[in-house]
């Protein structure tokens, strides 16, 4: 059934909106120019933008059927988000040779960053579920 507005094309409008924010504010913090490894950063945030794609129509439809501890799910997609960007910068290193990260330090970088993943997967809930509803029920397809 073909309709105006799918559950893919709003996921794709997510993504590329989810990609050039992401990239616009580490382009902000970058040195000028950007330092060759700010293409690795560009590279997660791409791969982070599929992971949107992939997951926003589960999203819509968790709202759309109501489903129990949905919240409690996007939250805790949004952490393990947070911790798999966050586990190859660690175990990358810091980049300085004469700096020696404790276990504080990755403790620290973990909750962080995990914590921008919850942010981003509740932000990303919300905002959708907003969508939906300014949606017609007839133009909500696959």
């Amino acid at each position: 059934m073909t309709s105006t507005v799918s559950r893919r094309r709003i996921a794709g409008a997510n993504a590329v909106i989810f990609f050039l924010f992401w990239l616009s504010i580490l382009l902000a913090g970058a040195d000028k120019p950007p330092p060759p490894g700010f293409l690795l950063l560009a590279l997660v945030v791409a791969v982070c933008a599929v992971v949107v794609y992939w997951r926003i129509p589960t999203y819509i439809n968790w709202h759309r059927t109501q489903r129990p501890g949905r919240v409690w799910r996007v939250l805790l997609d949004g952490f393990v988000a947070g911790l798999l960007v966050a586990l190859p910068f660690a175990l990358k290193g810091s980049g300085e040779p004469s700096v020696t990260p404790q276990t504080s330090d990755y403790v620290i970088w973990f909750l962080v960053v995990g914590m921008v993943g919850v942010v981003n997967s509740m932000t990303l809930y919300f905002i959708n579920a907003l969508v939906v509803r300014a949606i017609p029920t007839g133009d909500r397809t696959s």
